[in-house]
């Protein structure tokens, strides 16, 4: 009688429309900050949880001792955030924490933990890395679900997906030595988008990026924005007080032309950044980006930055693109100016 063969697995990282168990951040601000600025990050921070936790769960991860304890009792009063205690110093979630994804094997589903190898950003002199980004290969103890590996570097930021076999990424971050250097005789491009099949990644649209963004090095969340439908959300910079990524246009164009994994092109919406003239801050590294959105549970949470026209412009946006959700739009000035929007502080866990 002949053996029944083995059941092959298969991976699949779903869209983030898609419905989640809960969505996982932290209450860590690393020692580089001024106590002044982890003040703001933190009363930003707030805003953000108490958002996502209407929605869905909440699972927030603090290190021990006092930043555990404040986080317990800033929290108390709401039964949608359950604080973790856990080895994490930074609350950049998307980065420091694996990518989750869905594995079936026959009938049977788990979430699994992917390990992007995520090494600090590429480990500059400017951020080093550091113990508390290698949280994924903890996955187990922390996140209770399985770890798969992957052969390169990368981070959750410089990674969008449409949950039907496609992904966007950068050649500015995923190419860049400091993420996976050059070596001889290896095209590191084809052996990426190969690798990425193991998650079910049919196709890679790689785009120029941003090679003079500072520490991400460009990352693909602060301009494109997969939605419902064969949708791409893609930020313009109209502002004569700014100058535009130099591939910027070039990369809107390829998006335009494109075709998806099942050969259908995408439907572009742009969405114009805010002007320079309307920010709060005048930080170097300031995200005047409404694309680095959250799409939770029923709402899209998206920073606003207080210019009138194109705050009202996103929102309409926002509720197009993702009929049925709540666009809740936040204040959190202190975290852009660090260089991040919402997107950057969530890690959603896909519902079986």
């Amino acid at each position: 009688m002949a053996q029944d063969r083995p059941r092959r697995a298969r991976v699949r990282i779903p869209a983030e429309w898609e419905p989640h168990e809960c969505c996982w951040m932290a209450w860590a601000v690393h020692r580089e900050w001024s106590a002044r600025d982890a003040a703001r990050i933190k009363r930003d921070l707030i805003k953000v949880v108490h958002a996502i936790a209407r929605f869905e769960p909440v699972r927030l991860l603090a290190p021990r001792g006092r930043e555990f304890r404040e986080a317990c009792k800033r929290f108390s009063g709401c039964s949608a955030v359950t604080v973790i205690e856990a080895p994490v110093d930074d609350f950049w979630a998307r980065d420091i924490m694996p990518t989750f994804a869905l594995r079936t094997i026959g009938a049977h589903k788990q979430v699994v933990a992917i390990d992007w190898n995520f090494n600090g950003w590429g480990g500059t002199p400017e951020r080093p890395a550091r113990a508390g980004d290698q949280l994924a290969k903890a996955a187990g103890s922390i996140f209770g679900v399985p770890r798969v590996t992957m052969p390169f570097v990368a981070e959750g930021g410089a990674l969008a997906v449409d949950g039907r076999c496609t992904l966007f990424t950068t050649r500015s971050c995923l190419l860049n030595p400091n993420r996976n250097p050059v070596r001889k005789g290896a095209d590191r491009q084809a052996a990426i988008t190969s690798a990425l099949r193991k998650l079910g990644i049919h196709k890679v649209i790689w785009l120029e990026g941003d090679p003079a963004e500072p520490i991400t090095s460009g990352h693909i969340d602060g301009y494109v924005l997969p939605a419902p439908g064969n949708k791409l959300l893609i930020e313009s910079v109209q502002d004569p007080d700014v100058e535009p990524p130099f591939w910027r246009e070039h990369d809107a164009i390829l998006l335009r032309n494109v075709r998806n994994a099942h050969g259908r092109k995408y439907g572009i919406v742009r969405v114009c950044a805010p002007r320079r003239k309307h920010w709060r801050s005048k930080s170097d590294f300031f995200a005047s980006s409404y694309l680095n959105a959250y799409v939770a549970n029923g709402a899209v949470i998206v920073a606003k930055f207080g210019d009138p026209d194109r705050d009202k412009a996103a929102r309409r946006a926002l509720a197009v693109s993702f009929p049925g959700r709540k666009i809740v739009m936040l204040r959190i000035d202190a975290i852009a100016a660090g260089g991040g929007g919402v997107h950057c502080l969530t890690q959603p866990m896909p519902e079986c």
